[in-house]
């Protein structure tokens, strides 16, 4: 039934204002940003669900079993604009309530896409008494270069609206501001705890909408806001951003094209600013509503096969556009990236800044790159795309298996810079850093044992059999994350917690001679506390933790001089 306001939904899930926890929120600490919910950090670690998901409740209903029994913990749901409003000024929030009511009855916490106007650089989740006025919601026009992405020949074109047009964002704005209104009215005890505002924006096959909308902003002075912030943050500007003002003299005033110029790189600016400005608008409304944490995805540029802007979404809030999403989108919490690239380490460090915590909303299946978020980048969360694919026995189900219950664990360590993650490739075998005032070397334990064996006159052991798929069913088998990765954490007092697989430690201190006092395999139970396991010693300190599935162990070190 179309609705303005979801009454029947109110009886359902209204919850005593005066028992409400406090609103999650994005909150500073030395070690960086946190996502805090019900008054306590939180790591946003699970998955997003597939797009069309979350619309069948029905659907749904097994789905959220297998995920509770995935241990996830967190999940990304959606709410669709053509499904929330089919008919102008008409809302339906339906396939919401479910999702926050099946997801509160397993205590899970959802982050909840918009899918607005803009969807992977196209317009198919705009109502059609959108896509159908085009007089009124006016098209992006493009020269059509290149192919178009992830499509065929033949294939129905897709609609693309154009991110210039003010009755769009009007349009736009008041479906989001419906749904957080909804949400304010039957989610008082923070089911949903965060917000994506559209999904991969930006514009593909051309840098920059040549409609005549567009081209009439493109014509105008650029906005003093943003020159202002060029000027405020000349120094931190990244050296795509900096170089490029630069090369114009670096004017304080002009049109687009005087002050950034007349290539691609000049419109991809332009492109960030339009779509950035409409997020904004989306993000500032929403928030003085029902304040919760909101943020952006981007679809990586550029990348290989993709290298300049319109082959990857022109306009999205990509690595070398950050700086211009700051300025124009103010109300954001963060961006960020959807990381499907092989070398997630360059992309990590990309979003991670002193003003934007990395959180990534959709990855691959690849456990490895969840400890180094967390370890290195401090990461917020992650989140697998395609989450009810996985498989119950997989990789990444074990880590949310062990890694949910430390969760007061690892953000103590990370608010007070006391972790470090590993996550070494193939040509890599071993990595050294500082941590709790000891030298660590994390080594790649099978190819150290594969050298030992040969210092020895032995002949090395097997290689591995391939690891099983992380996933089932219809889609593309992934298999599980074959390179050596852990989390490691100071607990001071010479003592250590390290979790993951495939990794060796060693320690040194200037001045001593460190050995293994202690070590113990062990888990965190659902309470937080330390269950301890096997005490570790002989040959099998060779290898702290497993070749071929993810443990947890404790080390406590002894010092000589």
């Amino acid at each position: 039934m179309l609705r303005q306001t979801a009454t029947s939904a109110l009886a359902l899930f209204l919850v005593s204002p005066a028992l409400a926890e406090p609103a999650p929120a994005i909150v500073e600490t030395p070690g960086g940003k946190q996502l805090v919910v019900d008054g306590k950090p939180y790591l946003f670690m699970g998955g997003e669900l597939h797009n069309s998901s979350a619309s069948s409740p029905e659907y749904m209903k097994p789905v959220w079993d297998k995920l509770a029994a995935m241990n996830v913990g967190s999940v990304i749901g959606t709410a669709s604009w053509s499904e929330v409003e089919p008919r102008e000024g008409q809302f339906a929030f339906s396939a919401v309530d479910a999702q926050i009511e099946e997801a509160r009855a397993r205590k899970m916490r959802i982050a909840l896409i918009w899918f607005g106007a803009f969807k992977n650089a196209a317009s198919t989740y705009a109502p059609d008494w959108v896509r159908a006025d085009d007089r009124r919601f006016p098209r992006a026009v493009t020269q059509g270069k290149g192919k178009a992405a992830f499509s065929y020949a033949g294939a129905m074109p897709k609609p693309v609206l154009s991110v210039f047009s003010p009755e769009l964002l009007a349009a736009d704005r008041r479906a989001y501001e419906a749904l957080m209104r909804h949400l304010a009215e039957v989610d008082h005890d923070h089911t949903v705890i965060m917000v994506q505002i559209e999904n991969e924006t930006g514009l593909l096959r051309d840098s920059r909408d040549r409609s005549a909308i567009a081209q009439s902003a493109w014509n105008k002075p650029v906005p003093s806001a943003l020159l202002r912030h060029l000027a405020r943050e000349k120094e931190h500007l990244r050296p795509e951003l900096a170089q490029l003002w630069k090369r114009q003299g670096e004017p304080r005033s002009g049109t687009w094209s005087q002050v950034f110029g007349t290539d691609w790189q000049a419109d991809e600016v332009f492109m960030a600013w339009g779509f950035s400005s409409y997020v904004e608008a989306l993000a500032k409304a929403g928030k003085s509503i029902h304040r919760l944490p909101v943020y952006a995805n981007a679809w990586l540029g550029p990348q290989p096969g993709q290298t300049e802007a319109g082959q990857y979404p022109s306009g999205g809030p990509v690595g070398r556009m950050i700086d211009i999403w700051r300025a124009g989108a103010p109300s954001l919490d963060m961006l960020s990236p959807d990381v499907y690239v092989p070398e997630v380490k360059e992309a990590f460090a990309d979003y991670h800044r002193p003003d934007n915590p990395l959180f990534v909303p959709e990855a691959q299946f690849r456990t490895g790159s969840l400890f180094w978020a967390l370890g290195r980048h401090h990461a917020i969360g992650f989140s697998v795309f395609g989450v009810e694919d996985g498989r119950l026995d997989g990789q990444y189900a074990q880590a949310l298996s062990l890694l949910n219950p430390m969760t007061a664990v690892i953000t103590a360590a990370q608010s007070e810079n006391r972790i470090g993650g590993v996550l070494l490739e193939e040509d890599q075998p071993s990595a050294t850093f500082a941590l709790g005032g000891y030298t660590v070397i994390a080594r790649n334990s099978r190819a150290l044992f594969s050298s030992m064996f040969l210092d020895a006159g032995l002949d090395p052991p097997p290689p591995p059999p391939p690891f099983p798929s992380e996933t089932e069913g219809n889609g593309i088998p992934i298999p599980a994350d074959p390179r050596p990765f852990a989390l490691i954490i100071s607990e001071g007092k010479d003592s250590f917690l390290v979790v993951g697989k495939g990794v060796t430690f060693d320690f040194e201190k200037a001045g001593m001679t460190v050995e293994f006092g202690h070590v113990e395999e062990g888990r965190f139970g659902t309470e937080g506390q330390w269950l301890a396991g096997r005490a570790i010693n002989g040959d099998e300190r060779l290898a702290i933790l497993p070749h071929d599935h993810i443990g947890v162990t404790r080390i406590r070190l002894l010092n000589r001089r």
